[in-house]
Formats: structure tokens, sequence, C-alpha cells
């Protein structure tokens, strides 16, 4: 076990102190108050598993969004981890729960420990990683803080942003394309550490993938801006060429599943092979999104409302949630021996098949309603309001 600070209930002071450091080494700062209560929605149709129906059948309340400050600081590896005084540091709100817990339990050290020197010193900076950057981590976890960030920046407060030279390429390139004022200072974690007087922890707008009403109104914001009509609006997402050593699951019967969904009018897409820009324009339109449970189906969060979502096996919660929070409506469909195929920290093959005739028939459903619904999408759900940030 490794010890670590969580300063998740650290003093709350305002904003303007909390910079100053009048809270001392951590502090934070509140910027906007919960977003009210994220409703269930029902299943598309009836699924067995108790903990599946239980994590989609909640009404949760959607987190208030603090700012964290922290003073001396090093900061290294390979997600920017943060240390304060030789201990790893952790705070919800700024990080996933399962951070903690790997640090706890001493898993795989190598992506969040560091030992090299500090050979730079910044006086502020923004630190928004940690070690798991899986496309629909980084789309969860992080990328929701680049639009606070972006509202701290109308207020006048900024700073560079912090990311580690091994960081995948697209993480700099959507920084850029949101931030494109901020410096983003990189370093080789190999070699280096950065030591930081003041750095500045942005909330990921969501407690345990319950999301805050703010990033909705930034998802909506984003998806107005792009052309309208055009295109497709029914995808299905492929993991094809995801079949890598390390890869726990594995859809054996994937070209024929894959081949019933273009008989149903949809469109494979590999969204990896694609710019982010060009991704949320089509998800950001989509009235259907199938495909097996993962990183892909959870661009699903651009996708608006009434979207209709099946999900090929189920691994936690988060795509639940997703679908929650924009009022989609969302299908699982299990493997055909009806056990899910879940994470492991150990990497285990898990091939699975699933029934192409339950597949045809719950997916020609989701088309139907989607078809049916368009003219009558968000008829349930009342106008938003954009939070205002508390500075």
């Amino acid at each position: 076990m490794v010890a670590s600070v969580d300063i998740t209930d650290c003093d709350r002071v305002p904003l303007a102190s909390a910079l100053a450091g009048d809270g001392g080494r951590a502090a934070r700062a509140r910027l906007m108050d919960g977003g009210g209560i994220v409703l269930a929605r029902p299943m598309l149709w009836p699924c067995a598993g108790e903990q599946m129906n239980a994590d989609h059948m909640m009404d949760w309340p959607a987190p208030d969004i603090d700012l964290y400050v922290v003073r001396d600081v090093l900061c290294g590896g390979r997600g920017s981890h943060l240390t304060l005084d030789g201990q790893p540091l952790q705070a919800r709100g700024p990080y996933p729960g399962y951070i903690k817990y790997w640090y706890d339990n001493d898993i795989a050290p190598a992506n969040w420990a560091f030992t090299a020197p500090a050979k730079r010193r910044l006086e502020r900076a923004f630190v928004i990683a940690h070690f798991n950057f899986v496309w629909g981590h980084w789309l969860t976890e992080m990328y929701p803080k680049l639009f606070l960030i972006q509202a701290l920046e109308q207020a006048g407060i900024t700073a560079p942003i912090v990311l580690p030279a091994t960081a995948p390429a697209y993480v700099a390139r959507i920084v850029r394309q949101l931030l494109p004022t901020h410096e983003i200072i990189t370093y080789d974690p190999a070699r280096e550490a950065l030591a930081i007087d003041i750095a500045l922890l942005p909330h990921m707008l969501h407690a345990d993938y319950i999301f805050h009403d703010f990033l909705r109104w930034k998802l909506e914001e984003q998806a107005l801006a792009w052309p309208r009509g055009g295109g497709f609006d029914k995808v299905f997402v492929s993991r094809a060429g995801l079949r890598a050593p390390g890869v726990f699951r594995e859809m054996t019967n994937e070209a024929e599943i894959e081949t019933i969904a273009q008989e149903l009018g949809l469109t494979l897409l590999r969204p990896e092979t694609i710019p982010w820009e060009q991704q949320a324009r089509i998800f950001s339109r989509a009235r259907v999104v199938a495909g097996e449970f993962g990183s892909g189906l959870h661009n699903a969060l651009l996708s608006p409302t009434g979207c209709q979502v099946v999900s090929l096996n189920w691994l936690v919660e988060v795509q639940s949630r997703i679908g929650n929070f924009r009022r989609h409506d969302v299908g699982y469909i299990l493997p055909s021996d009806g056990r899910p195929r879940l994470h492991t920290v150990e990497t285990q093959s898990q091939p699975f098949t699933i029934d192409p005739a339950e597949f045809r028939a719950k997916l020609g459903l989701a088309v139907e309603r989607a078809e049916t619904k368009a003219a009558m999408a968000g008829w349930d759900d009342g106008p938003l309001a954009a939070p205002e940030l508390r500075l």
C-alpha cells in the first residue's frame, strides 16, 4: 500500500484567497453549485443483471464544482501526477476514484509513480491529466476540464497547461483547439519532473460520471457551431482496428454484426482513424449510436437528446450515466451466454459472440424509434439555463 494525501475535504475559501495562498498548502474554491438531479431513464428493453440495472435506474445529484489550488508540489510521471511532500496527491473532483484505489493497492506503479528530479520550476500551472489516456477516460475525465479552464480564462484566470511528452498526440491537439491562447508545457517523465508553486486542479465536471449541467451546456454550444445538414446520423462504432495484445475482450462474430448494422442503415465508423473535430461533428448529430461497450461508444456524450444507444456487452455504469445525463435511450445486448465480459487488472482473453437475430431485432427497434422520435426529440426535457461561475 502506498500512502497518499487526499485533499478532497481541504478548506473551501473564496477563489481570490485560494489563488493568494490564504488557504494554506491546499484549498478549494466553489465555482458552481450542483446542477440538480440527473434523472434515470428506462432501458430500451429489460436486461438481466442486478448491478447493471441498479446503476442505470438511480437518480443522482450532480456535484458542486470546485477548483483545487495546491502549493509547492512536484509534477511528474506519465500522467502529470502530483506529489505533496513526497506523497501522491488525490482529490475527488479533479481525479476519478480509481486513482486512489491504484495508489492504495500499489497497482501498476510504473503508470503513476516517478523518481525523476525536478529540473524546472513553474510559478503557476493547470494540471489536467492522470495516467489513464485510454480515449474514454480522456473524454470523460480530462476533456471536460478544458471547458472549465475556458470559463476561468474569460474571468481573467490563466496559466500554462502541463502535459507529459508521452501523452497521446490527440491530447495536445484538442487542448490547442479549445484553448488556443494557453501555453502547453511538456516534460519527459523519464528524465525530469516539474516543481510548481501553484497548481490549479480543475474539476472533471462530474462525480462518478454524474455530470454537471455546465458540461451539457458547453457540449450543446459546440454542437451549434458545427455545420448543419448532410452526412449520416446512424453510427456503428467498430473496434475492428483495436484487436491488439492487451485488449481483454473480443467479439468473435464482429464482421457478421457489422454487416447487419449496415443493412439496417448504420454507417461503420472507426473513431480512432479520424480527427476529433470530425468525430465531434458526427456524434453531435447522431440519432443512433451502436457498438461494443468501450471508448468509442462513450463518444455519445456529444450526441443529442433522443439518441438511441445500443451497447454490445456491459462493463460499468458509465454508458448508462452518459445516457441519463444526455437524455438518451440506452439498451444493452449481453454476450450470447448472458455473461458480461468485465475488465480485469491482469489481462485475460475473453472472447464472446452476440446473437445475430437478437441484435437485428433490437437494433431495428432502436432505428425505428429514432425515425419516429426525430420530430419530438427533447419533448420531455425542460429548457436549460447555463450556470454562472462563482468568481
